[in-house]
């Protein structure tokens, strides 16, 4: 070794001692960060502490949905305030929107209007892009109504093809009920019932549907779409006048190919699983989907027996796109994993941090949820 090279190694070795030296004085604590409670250990969902509702300023009445919409902004359907409120996707207020009688669901086209609909016979249209998103200056415009037949009641809507949208329908008037899936140019007029059975106990029939949600939605934000048919529709599935049941009470309707075209028809491939179990749900009111194909649901539960408690507890779950149920969050009150009443689901449908959000129509609020192996 040369003498250039012994006194760089020495030099080097005295500085790495100076710094050893001089560093053993100077530790600092490094500062806590504060969890989400209550801790976990096990693959579950962690409810955000950023609940919206009147204790942080957020006033909704009755709230029946959420959608995550094409735009990235989080619509509440705001029942009983007669409006849909605009958030941020962190839950920041963007504005409301004009007088719009019991709102119950929306959706969100590709021109950026927003569809909604509210337990008439009637479809609504507000059209953000043409008003800067500015909610509060979009006039709410009647775009169809079913004036042949006053008391259908539209409980759910999704737009599908971009434009296109199906529309659940409930008629209870007459000695047995009607339940329909309409189908809609982007033109707003229809094209017809979809060829399901009506009040039948199996798949491929509606029994008082009460949401909707196309596959469309599970490619939100990606740049290349899959333009299908193919749909997911939640129902009561009970009618009691006349003793109606059907078994199925989340329902997936995807395509086949039937002389050189896709046709609609029952997803036969989740039967035996735990998505199409009969008792895996009470009352299924809303569906959402992620880009992987996962499958939400939240499910009302049951009423109030008057002593503060309920035979079926309402919550959301999770399921993965075989059908198999992976989490879910079950609980009936006002505390934290608990719901009263529950309508409206939305997820962001990147599976990266992604967020759940719930319309906690009973407790006035909407929660944000995540999994625990996000954190």
């Amino acid at each position: 070794m040369s003498v250039k090279c012994k006194i760089y190694f020495i030099v080097l070795l005295i500085i790495s001692a100076v710094m050893t030296f001089s560093c053993s004085y100077e530790k600092y604590k490094l500062p806590v960060i504060p969890e989400d409670a209550p801790q976990v250990t096990s693959v579950e969902y962690i409810q955000l502490n950023t609940v919206l509702d009147a204790q942080h300023g957020y006033d909704f009445n009755n709230p029946a949905d959420v959608y995550y919409g094409v735009d990235n902004f989080l619509y509440v359907a705001d029942t009983d305030n007669n409006r849909i409120v605009m958030l941020d996707l962190g839950g920041a207020l963007q504005g409301y929107s004009q007088y719009i009688e019991h709102p119950e669901a929306m959706s969100q086209n590709d021109s950026l209007q927003l569809l909604v609909v509210n337990k008439t016979n009637k479809v609504f249209k507000l059209d953000l892009y043409a008003h800067s998103h500015n909610i509060a200056s979009v006039p709410v415009e009647q775009v169809w109504e079913e004036q042949s037949y006053p008391n259908r009641q539209y409980t759910g809507i999704s737009v599908h093809n971009g434009f296109e949208y199906y529309v659940t329908v409930v008629d209870e008037s007459g000695a047995a009920p009607k339940s329909l899936i309409f189908d809609f140019y982007g033109n707003h007029l229809p094209k017809g019932p979809l060829p399901l059975n009506e009040s039948g106990t199996g798949l491929f029939s509606a029994l008082l549907p009460t949401s909707i949600i196309s596959l469309r939605e599970q490619y939100l934000d990606l740049s290349s779409r899959e333009d299908t048919p193919a749909f997911i529709f939640t129902q009561t599935g009970f009618w009691e006048p006349l003793n109606l049941f059907n078994y199925y009470k989340v329902q997936f309707i995807t395509t086949t190919v039937f002389e050189g075209q896709d046709v609609l028809a029952p997803n036969t491939s989740l039967v035996g699983t735990e998505l199409y179990d009969f008792e895996q749900f009470y009352n299924p009111e809303d569906a959402a989907i992620d880009n992987n194909g996962n499958i939400f649901i939240i499910d009302t539960g049951s009423a109030d027996n008057g002593t503060g408690t309920v035979e079926n507890v309402p919550g959301f779950y999770r399921f993965g796109p075989s059908g198999r149920k992976l989490q879910s969050v079950t609980g009936y009150g006002s505390d934290a994993y608990q719901f009263k009443n529950p309508k409206g689901i939305a997820v962001s449908p990147s599976n990266e941090l992604q967020k759940v959000y719930i319309a906690d129509t009973g407790n006035n609020r909407i929660v944000q949820y995540q999994l625990s192996t996000d954190f």
